[in-house]
């Protein structure tokens, strides 16, 4: 029989089970993934949706980490690939086509970013008519010039045109011998839409069509009347052209955990809100023109999580039980979170749903009264408060799934349509009298 083991032996293995826990916390805490001390992001020049997106973005990262984040200026897409690869930027915007993409993986396609062919009025009324006048492109090495010469190559005008290639589109305001821009942005350019808002320059379609087939990175795209102005309308007919896609990326071996901390940053933090255009998580995986970085795909396709939880389950096995049982606490409370947060963003939208039936209702009795109504001073105060009644509206039902539902296009309809019909009718009084 053998002898029972000495106390001091015993002492010494009742320590082993909190000595390997010990020593797995140690090598967890001095081998795990880390966040950069500065975040550096690389955009564009001030002026432009990249630089706008990359400062929100900036500070939404900031509040989510408590992190320090930084803008890198650039001329565009070609220098911010060069800055990831020499990791003088960590993430950067580019204009999908305008780069190449290897060492590189996309970590989400941000929004739509669509050619816009600008040209002076009393001026050109096609793009072939820009052939021989001074026209800008953008800057070298950026994406909106590469988008710019590719329309350019498929109407053999790349060498007809006079390019300003060190201004910035909005020098057409300033200087009239500047025949016009190619332009590719998003649709809330600021300086897009007052150049266009000017109502001095016209927006001239291009073979959507052609292009898009002869470029991978294109699509054919449709320019809305009057997204830009109302009256006169600037676009005055829907335009043709192309889009390409916006992509917030970083280098191919960059770890999960900053991936994993810039996607809520976009999508639960309310960027949406302020870019409309914004791709919504739903549809990324679908807009994303190559394979997304595995921690984005995972971010973007739940089950794809399921799988990594059970990866980190197996891993974690080594350290028996107790560290099993953490994970999966953890795991357990990170799932309720997140129930709580899905419930109280469909609160959100149902109470903002509610409010706008009351508009529509409002508006609906705005309508019933001013049937019966002949009176100018009475047509008027109908017109001021249904006018009221929009601005409300629009100022109050912000919620991003709100703006695309069905409803609300219908509540913007009726206030324009009541509105219309009481100026007729104010005019038509008038008229009368």
């Amino acid at each position: 029989m053998e002898p029972a083991p000495s106390p001091r032996l015993r002492k010494w293995l009742a320590l082993v089970p909190a000595a390997l826990i010990v020593g797995s916390i140690a090598v967890w805490w001095f081998t795990r993934e880390r966040l950069p001390r500065t975040i550096r992001i690389a955009t564009a020049l001030p002026g432009g949706l990249y630089r706008e997106f990359g400062d929100a973005l900036r500070d939404s990262l900031a509040r989510r980490t408590g992190a320090r984040v930084k803008i890198v200026p650039s001329d565009g897409s070609v220098e911010n690939r060069e800055l990831l690869l020499s990791h003088k930027a960590d993430v950067a915007i580019v204009q999908g086509g305008s780069t190449p993409i290897d060492r590189l993986a996309i970590i989400a396609p941000l929004y739509p970013e669509v050619v816009h062919v600008i040209a002076r009025r009393g001026g050109a009324t096609n793009l072939a008519g820009l052939a021989g006048r001074q026209v800008i492109l953008g800057p070298p090495g950026s994406g909106m010039r590469r988008s710019a010469n590719r329309v350019l190559e498929h109407y053999a005008l790349v060498h007809a045109i006079r390019d300003d290639s060190g201004e910035h589109f909005s020098r057409l305001l300033e200087d009239p011998e500047i025949a016009g821009a190619i332009v590719t942005t998003g649709y809330m350019n600021a300086d897009l839409k007052r150049l266009l808002a000017t109502g001095d320059f016209r927006l001239l379609p291009i073979d959507a069509e052609a292009i898009a087939t002869k470029n991978a990175w294109f699509r054919p795209a449709v320019i809305p009347r009057g997204l830009y102005r109302e009256d006169p309308p600037a676009p005055e007919t829907p335009t043709q052209t192309v889009a390409t896609t916006a992509l917030l990326v970083t280098r191919e071996t960059e770890p999960e955990l900053l991936i994993d901390e810039l996607l809520p940053a976009i999508y639960a933090e309310g960027l949406g809100l302020r870019f409309p255009t914004l791709i919504q998580p739903r549809d990324a995986i679908a807009n994303s023109p190559t394979t997304l970085h595995p921690a984005a795909h995972s971010y973007f396709n739940p089950p794809d999580q399921i799988a990594r939880v059970t990866a980190v389950m197996e891993f974690m096995a080594a350290f028996k039980e107790l560290s099993v049982a953490l994970v999966a606490g953890i795991y357990l409370l990170w799932s309720r979170w997140r129930r709580m947060q899905e419930r109280e963003h469909e609160l959100a939208v149902q109470e903002q749903k509610d409010r706008l039936d009351e508009y529509l209702e409002k508006t609906l009795e705005i309508e019933r009264a001013q049937m019966d109504s002949d009176d100018a001073d009475e047509l008027q105060s109908y017109l001021d408060q249904v006018t009221q009644i929009k601005l409300e509206a629009l100022s109050e039902l912000t919620h991003e799934n709100l703006r695309s539902d069905q409803a609300f296009s219908i509540f913007i309809l009726q206030c324009g349509n009541l509105i219309n019909k009481i100026q007729i009718k104010i005019v038509n009084r008038s008229l009368r009298g």
